[in-house]
């Protein structure tokens, strides 16, 4: 049996709600939004980032909306995260029930002994057409899972797949096609979730919360409660009117919450063309709750209109926007990864000076011997200016000279910044580095380091 040792969560910083996406939406339903500058990979970054890398021999990425297309995010992200070159790296598409899928791959490989520490991540950031944002379920986030064989907080004591050749609704020659749903919905969702409890062999009475994941769970009652189940196991989904529907990320997010809630025995039923079935066990609750943190931390956009501006990064086909194509060389960048991405700087091994970019001598007294050290990703404001002339959705960007906690200064844009009376950074505010895009509209990837208030 596998279990889930450590997990990390990200949403963007911004929500909005319903109301100001359409006349008739509801107050305080909201969807989470992506920043310009973040996409499935930033999210997933910033997830993953805060889970522990030793160990680590696979990593599972999972989206049902690639930014790329024969290319692998999952050694993607591994490079970012500095994991070990050549570990097992695959890609779980296609399909919502993707995170899942990726989860129940990671859980045989590991019981296999094969694995031992296998990291999923979902992530997801999807836009609906232009005005169907409110019919249409959507919300951007991240989730990422440490799977390991070695006793974790939780333990998923069985997983289970049945698959369906029916599917309700699907994309095909690039056309969205949707069946009868008082007959697809019994043929495809009842059908297959009926028969995915058959193969359960454990007492319904056991478990104190039932998870089921599917845009049709409202229709689950009558035949899980046929199955034995009761009313009062069902866990109510209080993340969507938060968030919106997360995708991939949606099932991973139900299960965190209810082991946040330490709820003890815990059914996890994931249908989209098909089920994952889960049964996990909390051994003992998470020392804190990241998911209820960042669930409760957010700004929310103001006008339709700075949604519109935000989401050009996704799909926008405004008369004039043209995607740009920031200098770049990759032999130097790939050769300087070191210090660029992985954060690693130089210590003067005689007076103890840290540096963020090379130095052929150190500036304090002149010794030319340095050892490499790891620099810390929060700091202080040195100085900021603002910068007109950047190509940027919420124009200026401020450029930020960062003092790093421990040693080193670098100089990063300042993110998040839609509105500067939330988020204004001044000379000595606290900021933390994350990953994000350089330009908003890039034509290849420029993923790199900027400030974010603390």
């Amino acid at each position: 049996m596998s279990y889930i040792k450590s997990y990390g969560i990200a949403f963007p910083q911004f929500r909005i709600e319903d109301c100001v996406l359409h006349p008739k939406g509801r107050k305080g339903v909201m969807k989470a939004v992506c920043y310009p500058d973040e996409d499935i990979i930033t999210l997933a970054f910033e997830s993953a980032n805060k889970i522990p890398k030793e160990s680590i021999d696979g990593i599972f990425f999972a989206t049902a909306t690639p930014v790329f297309h024969n290319r692998y995010h999952a050694s993607f992200i591994a490079d970012r995260l500095n994991l070990s070159p050549g570990i097992l790296a695959l890609d779980f598409t296609m399909s919502s029930r993707s995170g899942t899928d990726a989860l129940l791959l990671a859980n045989e490989l590991i019981n296999s002994g094969k694995y031992m520490n296998i990291l999923v991540i979902a992530s997801d950031a999807h836009y609906p057409e232009i005005g169907r944002e409110t019919s249409t379920p959507f919300g951007h986030g991240a989730c990422s899972v440490l799977l390991s064989n070695e006793k974790g907080f939780a333990e998923i004591s069985s997983s289970n797949t049945v698959s369906s050749s029916f599917a309700e609704e699907f994309i095909y020659k690039g056309e969205y096609i949707q069946f009868d749903p008082r007959f697809s919905r019994d043929a495809g969702f009842k059908t297959n979730l009926v028969a995915a409890l058959k193969t359960l062999d454990s007492s319904r009475s056991s478990f104190d919360s039932v998870i089921v994941n599917s845009l049709y769970s409202r229709m689950a009652g009558p035949f899980f409660a046929k199955a034995g189940f009761e009313e009062r196991q069902f866990s109510n989904d209080v993340i969507i009117n938060k968030t919106g529907n997360t995708g991939t990320a949606h099932a991973l997010f139900l299960l965190l919450n209810d082991l946040e809630l330490e709820k003890k025995e815990i059914l996890l039923a994931d249908y989209t063309n098909g089920t994952n079935l889960f049964k996990i066990k909390n051994n003992l609750p998470p020392e804190h709750k990241p998911l209820q943190e960042q669930i409760n931390n957010y700004d929310l956009v103001r006008s339709y209109q700075d949604y519109l501006i935000m989401r050009k990064a996704g799909d926008f086909n405004s008369p004039g926007y043209h995607t740009k194509e920031m200098f770049s060389s990759e032999m130097m960048q790939e050769r300087e990864k070191e210090s660029l991405l992985y954060l690693k700087g130089l210590k003067c091994e005689s007076c103890g000076t840290i540096y963020y970019l090379k130095s052929a001598q150190c500036k304090k007294c002149k010794r030319t011997t340095f050892s490499e050290v790891q620099l810390k990703d929060t700091g202080t404001v040195y100085a900021i200016t603002n910068e007109h002339y950047f190509p940027a959705s919420f124009p200026p960007i401020s450029m930020v000279v960062v003092d790093l906690d421990g040693g080193g200064r670098m100089t990063v844009q300042q993110t998040d910044t839609m509105y500067p009376d939330k988020n204004e950074i001044k000379i000595g505010s606290k900021v933390k580095l994350v990953l994000r895009k350089m330009i908003e509209n890039d034509a290849k990837p420029n993923y790199f380091w900027k400030a974010k208030q603390l």
